[in-house]
């Protein structure tokens, strides 16, 4: 299978290099170098975030940093981007520390572009569709990223990218292909998105997933492989959009399970102006009785924060499934001053056996203010509370029922510094 990628690749190299020699020489419009920083320190106060809080539990509250440095090379024919990146709480790290600051490389690719196709090698963010399934989860500090060939067709109405990636733990010489999953989660992902429609009009796109867990043993390695296949299908007008989105999950995960789990959703948005009108539903597959499969959707590598409320609780994988109803509204009274805020239902998908429970689980509210002081500065709060909590909803969690009765909250304030440091055209 891995020579099989890395020969297909290495052909496709040498096709696109050869059709462009006679285009290319240099670039006809020249080379772009440019340096970009960005500093995003948080601070957070936690109580009764993503898990249920007692009531003589007590706060939590910290400032995280995200510091991200990176440089860009263009000519047209060749693109590429490095960028290191640190992650770290305030006074994490000693005054003195002989270790000095430990940097990871957040972004390291190259691009080859020719016509409509490209090729793109290295450590690079998958962002597809609304991020549900693979995401570079910018909330989260440190992201998500993947090392991978990603190989694209795109023209005005039709986006096709095929994505191939082959991890290993360690170099090893004469001692089999066994990965220990110490870094990603998966061994290997080969993965297909194709995307139809304009910016206006109807839209669909269709995804598919091959996830290659290890699941064996140094002395007998073996694997499982997970599939999930869906899309989303949608309409965009001049002032409303409404799109609707299926997954289904199949194979084997990477504790040898089988697995049949879905996802569904339908999310829809109205703008009046100033005013933006947003509503929707998202359903998580429940653990059905007496089945011998998982029949639990697992999310892979998305971005959670912005879907099941601020303070995630719900991430896929619920043995009762989730039922989300929410809706919200966006107000912009300035050209910049953005108001938010959403409400959420929580319900599960079958029945909680306790007395007197039903499906309902809780309710949530999440507000946020976004304001851009400058193109390239961005500052952000946040609330989150939940409340009208079941009994259901700590049973669910594996928790003492008595956390049903404190209140919980989270709220974050942040600044975002993103400027452009250097760029040169030469």
């Amino acid at each position: 299978m891995t020579k099989k990628y890395i020969s297909f690749t290495f052909i496709l190299l040498i096709a696109l290099s050869l059709s462009a020699q006679n285009k290319d020489n240099k670039s006809q419009d020249g080379s772009t170098f440019s340096i970009d920083m960005s500093l995003r320190p948080r601070a957070e106060y936690r109580n009764g975030y993503k898990t249920l809080r007692a009531k003589d539990d007590k706060a939590s509250a910290f400032i995280n940093n995200r510091a991200r440095v990176g440089i860009n090379f263009d000519n047209g024919f060749l693109s590429a981007r490095f960028a290191a990146q640190d992650v770290a709480l305030w006074g994490e790290k000693k005054m003195t520390d002989g270790n000095g600051s430990k940097f990871t490389m957040n972004e390291a690719w190259a691009q080859i572009t020719h016509d409509n196709m490209f090729v793109k090698v290295g450590r690079q963010g998958l962002m597809y569709d609304d991020g549900r399934l693979l995401s570079i989860a910018d909330f989260n500090p440190t992201g998500k990223w993947h090392d991978v060939i990603k190989l694209g067709y795109e023209n005005n109405n039709h986006i096709l990218h095929l994505i191939f990636a082959y991890n290993q733990s360690k170099q090893l010489t004469n001692s089999g292909t066994y990965y220990e999953p110490t870094g990603q989660p998966y061994q290997n992902m080969q993965t297909m998105w194709y995307k139809f429609g304009k910016k206006r009009g109807p839209h669909a796109s269709l995804m598919f997933i091959n996830l290659g867990f290890e699941t064996g043993t140094k002395l007998k390695p073996e694997k499982s492989y997970m599939q999930t296949l869906g899309g989303n299908v949608g309409y965009k007008g001049n002032s409303w959009n409404m799109v609707g989105t299926a997954y289904y999950q199949m194979g084997r995960n990477n504790k040898r399970e089988a697995v049949s789990g879905h996802y569904l959703a339908l999310n829809g948005k109205y703008n009046l102006n100033q005013v933006a009108l947003r509503g929707g539903i998202e359903i998580h597959s429940a653990q059905k009785e007496n089945s011998d499969k998982n029949t639990t959707i697992d999310l892979l590598y998305g971005g959670n924060h912005k879907f099941t409320g601020h303070m995630d609780y719900f991430s896929g994988g619920e043995p009762y499934g989730l039922f989300d109803k929410f809706v919200g509204a966006d107000w912009k009274p300035l050209d910049k001053l953005l108001f938010s805020i959403t409400y959420h239902h929580f319900s599960t998908m079958r029945k909680v056996e306790l007395p007197d429970a039903g499906y309902s689980l809780s309710n949530e509210i999440d507000f946020s203010i976004t304001y851009p002081i400058r193109p390239y500065i961005k500052l952000e709060t946040g609330y989150s509370t939940m409340f009208g909590i079941k009994d259901a909803l700590p049973f669910t969690l594996g928790l003492p029922l008595e956390k049903a009765k404190a209140r919980q909250e989270w709220s974050f304030i942040s600044l975002t510094v993103e400027p452009e440091l250097f760029r040169s055209k030469f």
